[in-house]
């Protein structure tokens, strides 16, 4: 009988439970996996980082363990491993999804620099700000093909248009209808954005339909056996460093998190305690992370980690150069 007991209680300490504990993983210099041809050397004081979590199948103990500690979280297994996919299948889904950013990285940076380096099949609206100047004008689903008659293959072509329009004046929309009535030409009257007076806006999200990525620049992203996501933000803010005039980080260390999506949005990644508490280990001195998980990254960081919320690649760039973003200089040669 003692010994029947004695093996259950080993079998409950030792055997594994669908759980995984989420810790503190590395601390990754970005601008050595950013590779431009013929780049000038570049002799600069701070540096652009991403940032991991480790993720380890725990025992009963070790999820106990992993509880008392604040910097682990522990969680059902499932939410890293659906249940359809292969260990093997997972690993090649976070390598692609690793190849995607990537992709998405390079063009959102190069848009940002005047590069057209995305084109699709014209702007599709996503939604319409209520009372903006879209508002009864576009629903959401239209795809949008030309302002004041010349043609646009992606959302960026109508930012760029109407970056050169002022607000209060009228412009003209090609629109194929979501409800697939055909081709439209309607007239609005443009607002003044809030956040510059002087610019005009439409007052509706946009996104590119069927992306397609033509990048003018030969620049690599080598990440080796790194998967997921969750490095975009990095990314992008690695490849404007390399191919603008000057040091983006201002010399100090930048750790970034976050999807990058190609409107340039960022997006919530997870496990931004445990990647708080890694930059904290790595002398980080600014963190950027997704507004939706700031309070996470607070709570932990430490006394000399500057944590700042970001919703976009722009919010980054004002935040990286004290507002002056849109004079980013690119570098020739």
């Amino acid at each position: 009988m003692v010994v029947t007991a004695s093996l259950i209680v080993v079998v409950v300490v030792v055997a594994p439970v669908p759980f995984v504990a989420i810790s503190p993983g590395s601390v990754v210099g970005v601008d050595d996996l950013v590779q431009v041809a013929e780049r000038p050397s570049d002799d600069v004081g701070g540096s652009f980082y991403l940032t991991t979590v480790k993720l380890a199948p725990v025992t009963p103990l070790e999820a106990v363990q992993g509880w008392l500690r604040p910097e682990v979280d522990v969680v059902g297994a499932g939410r890293f491993s659906p249940g359809h996919l292969t260990s093997a299948e997972l690993r090649q889904l976070n390598l692609d999804q690793m190849d995607a950013s990537k992709q998405q990285a390079l063009a959102v940076a190069l848009e940002q620099l005047g590069h057209d380096a995305v084109s699709g099949d014209g702007a599709e609206v996503v939604d319409v700000v209520s009372g903006a100047p879209a508002d009864g004008v576009l629903d959401s689903g239209d795809l949008i093909v030309g302002v004041d008659g010349t043609s646009v293959t992606s959302h960026y072509d109508v930012l760029r248009l109407l970056a050169e329009r002022r607000p209060h004046r009228d412009v003209r929309i090609d629109v194929e209808t979501a409800g697939g009535e055909g081709r439209r030409t309607t007239a609005l009257t443009l607002a003044p954005d809030g956040d510059d007076p002087e610019g005009a806006r439409l007052g509706a999200m946009l996104r590119t339909r069927h992306p397609r990525f033509d990048l003018p620049v030969d620049v690599d992203i080598t990440t080796e056996h790194i998967g997921g996501p969750s490095a975009g933000l990095a990314f992008a803010l690695a490849v404007l460093d390399a191919l603008t005039e000057g040091d983006l980080t201002g010399g100090r260390r930048v750790a970034a998190t976050g999807t990058i999506g190609l409107d340039g949005s960022v997006g919530p990644v997870g496990g931004v305690s445990q990647k708080a508490v890694a930059a904290d280990h790595h002398e980080i001195d600014l963190f950027l992370v997704p507004r939706p998980e700031l309070l996470q990254a607070s709570r932990v960081a430490g006394e000399g980690v500057r944590v700042e919320p970001v919703d976009t690649l722009d919010d980054a760039l004002r935040i990286l150069t004290d507002g002056s973003a849109s004079t980013l200089v690119p570098t020739s040669w």
